[in-house]
């Protein structure tokens, strides 16, 4: 919750990931965009403070709530209510006339296990995408060195299955679903690090050092990036 402006400031504040997103699509304040698993709302709301016209989807009415009591909260420090409408429903089974400039998701599309469900999610983004507008889905590289061991140790999340995502499993996804162009870029480099729980003190600070003085190189896609980031962009732009 935000409980001074200070707050405010700190949740507002875009993440590398979308620094990334926004420089390789060009969508600036005003467009639209279609969260897909909004959640608590983390990452609408940089959005939204930036003047983006925001939409969330969510199929859980607990997690919606949390969200919308984060956003009220937001909303006592700035000048006016933020442009987000939150809907409460299986994005599956979502209907509206509406098309948007952005759709994205965030850890969602990867929980996907059946193959036809998750063909299904991919068209469905692009379905909801306007023309010429973009795609965009953040998942787990399912290359890192310590995807094995999570998963053994049900660290970061596995207690939830999902696939292992290659840059070559996503692009030809979007392909199939309609991407007119399609790139995918390795991020936060070494960020697994992060996930060894049984690290000591030293450990620790060390992974932290080698995870800020990664992000602070050019970001160069190469062989050895795509190894060792801890998740995938994947950004697709739909024909014109």
């Amino acid at each position: 919750m935000a409980t001074s402006p200070a707050d405010v400031r700190r949740f507002s504040r875009l993440s590398r990931s979308w620094r990334t997103i926004l420089a390789e699509t060009g969508l600036r304040p005003s467009r639209s965009v279609l969260e897909v698993g909004c959640g608590g709302g983390m990452q609408l709301l940089p959005l939204a403070v930036r003047g983006y016209r925001c939409t969330g989807i969510d199929c859980s009415p607990e997690v919606l709530g949390r969200c919308r009591a984060f956003i009220a909260s937001v909303e006592r420090w700035t000048p006016g209510p933020l442009p987000i409408d939150l809907i409460d429903g299986d994005f599956l089974e979502y209907e509206t006339e509406a098309s948007f400039d952005l759709v994205f998701n965030f850890g969602v599309v990867e929980h996907f296990i059946d193959e036809d469900e998750r063909r299904r999610f991919v068209e469905k983004t692009f379905a909801l995408c306007r023309p010429g507008g973009h795609v965009v889905s953040v998942v787990p590289n399912g290359g890192h060195p310590f995807r094995d061991r999570m998963r053994r140790e049900g660290w970061g999340g596995y207690g939830v299955p999902e696939i292992d995502y290659t840059p070559a499993l996503l692009a030809g996804e979007c392909r199939r679903a309609g991407a007119a162009a399609v790139v995918v870029l390795p991020n936060s480099l070494f960020g697994y690090l992060g996930m060894d729980l049984t690290a000591g003190t030293f450990r620790r600070r060390l992974h932290r050092m080698l995870f800020v003085g990664a992000q602070l190189l050019p970001r160069i896609p190469s062989a050895f990036t795509y190894r060792h980031a801890y998740t995938l962009i994947c950004i697709a732009r739909k024909a014109a």
